[in-house]
């Protein structure tokens, strides 16, 4: 089918990916356009938003670079590029020496009971609380006194709909240590909103 018969909007990544293996090199583009705003608002959180574009533009090309080694029986296309996302973020700033993302890249999780790693993570911020975060102002405000880490799990759990597990999978951390340390930046968020 000739790239402009295809309805763009309803297909998925994968059948999009498709496509573009097939030889419709303008699929690649409807990618970009479905990705820019996610990563780029991704990357702006969690690092110098000076920087977002450049990284983007990076992000993008080791995506291109590497579609064909993508294998959706390992993760979703979404989890696999918000994995890149995160790998180009730390390579960028290791480059620029801006940013310690030492905590970011420390896998384990010292200290962390069994205890604490299932409690879980209803009603931990009040109504009014979360209508504060509403305010993207606020939000930014806000988001900028978390790490790096907690940035990364709050801005892919809620902005992007991510699921703890494939968090999990993009952050290279199991399932507990994600659900926890969501629950103890959620804590910290309720402090500093009080």
């Amino acid at each position: 089918m000739p790239y402009a018969q295809h309805d763009f909007g309803k297909l998925n990544d994968e059948e999009i990916i498709a496509l573009y293996k097939s030889g419709e090199k303008e699929a690649f583009k409807k990618l970009i356009d479905r990705y820019t705003i996610p990563l780029y608002n991704f990357t702006a959180r969690i690092t110098n938003r000076i920087d977002t574009s450049d990284i983007v533009q990076e992000i993008f090309i080791k995506i291109w670079k590497n579609l064909n080694n993508f294998d959706r029986e390992k993760a979703s296309f979404k989890t696999w590029i918000f994995t890149i996302a995160r790998n180009t973020v730390i390579d960028f700033s290791r480059k620029r020496e801006r940013l310690l993302f030492s905590d970011m890249e420390n896998n384990s999780e010292k200290g962390l009971s069994f205890f604490e790693e299932n409690i879980p993570d209803e009603n931990i911020i009040p109504f009014e609380a979360l209508q504060k975060l509403q305010d993207k102002e606020f939000l930014n405000n806000t988001l900028k006194k978390l790490l790096p880490d907690e940035n990364e799990i709050l801005v892919l759990h809620y902005q992007e709909d991510m699921t703890f597990d494939e968090i999990g999978k993009v952050l290279n951390k199991s399932l507990n240590t994600v659900k926890s340390k969501h629950r103890r930046t959620l804590i910290k968020l309720r402090k500093m909103l009080d």
